[in-house]
């Protein structure tokens, strides 16, 4: 039975799609990947205002489309999900237009479950593929960019939901200094310049450094070992059987 190529455009996508897929296979990741890195950049300038939840609902939820599209999800449920950014970005909106200047918790927890679902969706992706490429090493990236991400808007959730500082050394945090928070503690760095003051905080930090370092030593410690294999197999696929001894 013959076994389809990687690299082959699927079926029914012949268009501009298809011949993008068939010269760069893993140009979908590529995109999330570089969603989430202007996501980064933004939040981690520091910006201030009442636009700001407005275009982090915008970056977050064009991520979120383009790992669904990637993950190769139903028709269906691309479009459940397109209301559901839809509905976020009007509540964002919203708050805009307002000059709504109160308790932002709810619209902090609808990031979070943004940034949540993402992840969810390439990591289940990946294990449905069942192959080990740069698509599998993209998708892992992003999914460990989507981590730190998802912990800063838990973070700044919990600060929202608490009447205590969220950090002993900063009672007026911004997106930023969660942000900055988060990825020092998923990669269990520990400057120590910012650490949770409340009990809440904490355990939800441990948990992240727990998750972060075992997400590294297994995840990617088997996607890497696998990757480091693929040479030698192709190796012995192309070099084919040894030839034989002639007779006599």
């Amino acid at each position: 039975m013959a076994r389809v190529s990687d690299t082959a455009p699927p079926p029914g996508n012949t268009g501009a799609q298809g011949r993008l897929e068939a010269h760069v296979p893993a140009y979908r990741f590529g995109l999330v990947l570089a969603l989430l890195l202007a996501t980064f950049i933004f939040l981690a300038s520091g910006p201030e205002g009442d636009w700001v939840p407005f275009v982090s609902s915008l970056l977050q939820g064009a991520t979120l489309l383009a790992a669904m599209a990637a993950a190769g999800i139903s028709r269906r449920t691309f479009r459940l999900v397109v209301v559901v950014v839809v509905v976020a970005l009007i509540a964002s909106l919203g708050v805009w237009l307002s000059g709504f200047d109160g308790d932002t918790s709810v619209l902090l927890l609808v990031n979070a479950l943004l940034v949540l679902t993402a992840p969810v969706v390439i990591a289940r992706a990946l294990i449905r593929r069942g192959v080990i490429d740069i698509k599998t090493v993209l998708g892992a990236i992003c999914i460990y960019v989507l981590l730190g991400m998802l912990w800063a808007f838990t973070f700044a959730t919990i600060a929202a939901f608490q009447s205590a500082p969220f950090f002993a050394q900063e009672s007026h945090a911004t997106v930023a200094d969660f942000q900055y928070f988060s990825f020092v503690t998923l990669t269990t760095t520990g400057y120590g310049d910012l650490t949770a003051a409340e009990g809440a905080g904490r355990a939800v930090a441990v948990l992240e450094a727990l998750v972060g370092q075992l997400y590294l030593v297994t995840v990617i410690a088997v996607i890497v070992s696998r990757m480091a294999r693929l040479p030698r197999r192709a190796a012995k696929s192309e070099g084919g059987a040894p030839p034989e001894a002639p007779d006599g």
